[in-house]
């Protein structure tokens, strides 16, 4: 019988793979890595700052995602604070955007490359699915970007 992987195994795996992919396609294959690897996301994505929006960079998701989006939501809060903000319950966050309708919980985690803002967003179809392990992994997949 084989074990369950626990998240903390999840992750390095997907840091191992991303690390083997392109400079230039590393964004893609985030998203692509990350959404691949745990069922209850529904989208895993990055939006850039452009003027007073922010507009859709590379992702996967079951739905298209909203683009552009104003800083009023999950993402633009982030930016704004500069910190992760792990929302365990999206209906209760003042000014949620709401791209996917199934969306319940949702993590942002902001970060630069170059002078450009940027925001790795996550959406869950379960209430409170992200803790402590998925901002520690999540925050040392952007901070080598």
């Amino acid at each position: 019988m084989q074990l369950i992987e626990n998240k903390e195994e999840i992750y390095t795996k997907c840091i191992k793979s991303i690390n083997n992919s392109p400079s230039k396609d590393k964004l893609k294959a985030i998203s692509t890595t990350l959404f691949d690897s745990f069922e209850n996301w529904i989208f895993c994505g990055f939006y850039f700052k452009k003027d007073n929006q922010l507009f859709i960079g590379d992702y996967k998701a079951l739905k298209i995602p909203c683009s552009p989006i104003n800083f009023e939501g999950v993402c633009g809060i982030a930016i704004k604070k500069n910190e992760i903000l792990n929302i365990p319950d999206v209906k209760k966050f003042p000014g949620h955007i709401i791209c996917d309708p199934n969306s319940k919980s949702e993590i942002c985690v902001p970060f630069k490359i170059h002078s450009t803002n940027f925001v790795l967003d996550i959406d869950s179809n379960k209430l409170d699915n992200f803790d402590e392990i998925d901002c520690r992994f999540l925050a040392k997949i952007v901070k080598n970007l």
